[in-house]
């Protein structure tokens, strides 16, 4: 037979207390994080059915857009003909002095509206 050696010791009420507080505190905090990593795993597979489901979309549509062009005619040019090339269009903008110059006069003529 086993003989177990019992040992008992005595704890202030308010010890007892709080350290029961401290242990029922860290549970809800463990079967809280619990909960969060079950809603994890439940946006994880969402996010990956999601991911599937946007993949075979748009697969869809690329194997459609290739289908379209397809069916459209190519037309073929002859070799002299040559894409023109845009001109160069250049804008002129007045300089900073002449900018500067006229902001004096509207400012004049606003003073004179005004006085």
């Amino acid at each position: 037979m086993v003989s177990k050696d019992e040992l008992y010791i005595s704890i202030a009420p308010e010890d007892y207390r709080k350290t029961k507080s401290n242990v029922l505190i860290s549970q809800a905090d463990l079967l809280i994080t619990l909960k969060r990593l079950h809603n994890l795993k439940v946006l994880s597979r969402q996010k990956n059915d999601f991911k599937k489901r946007l993949h075979k979309l748009l697969s869809l549509t690329l194997s459609g857009i290739d289908s379209i062009q397809e069916e459209i005619p190519t037309t073929k040019l002859p070799k002299s003909v040559q894409k023109e090339e845009p001109s160069k269009l250049k804008a002129s903008f007045p300089k900073r002095d002449e900018i500067n110059d006229e902001l004096i006069l509207i400012r004049e003529k606003l003073r004179e509206l005004n006085s």
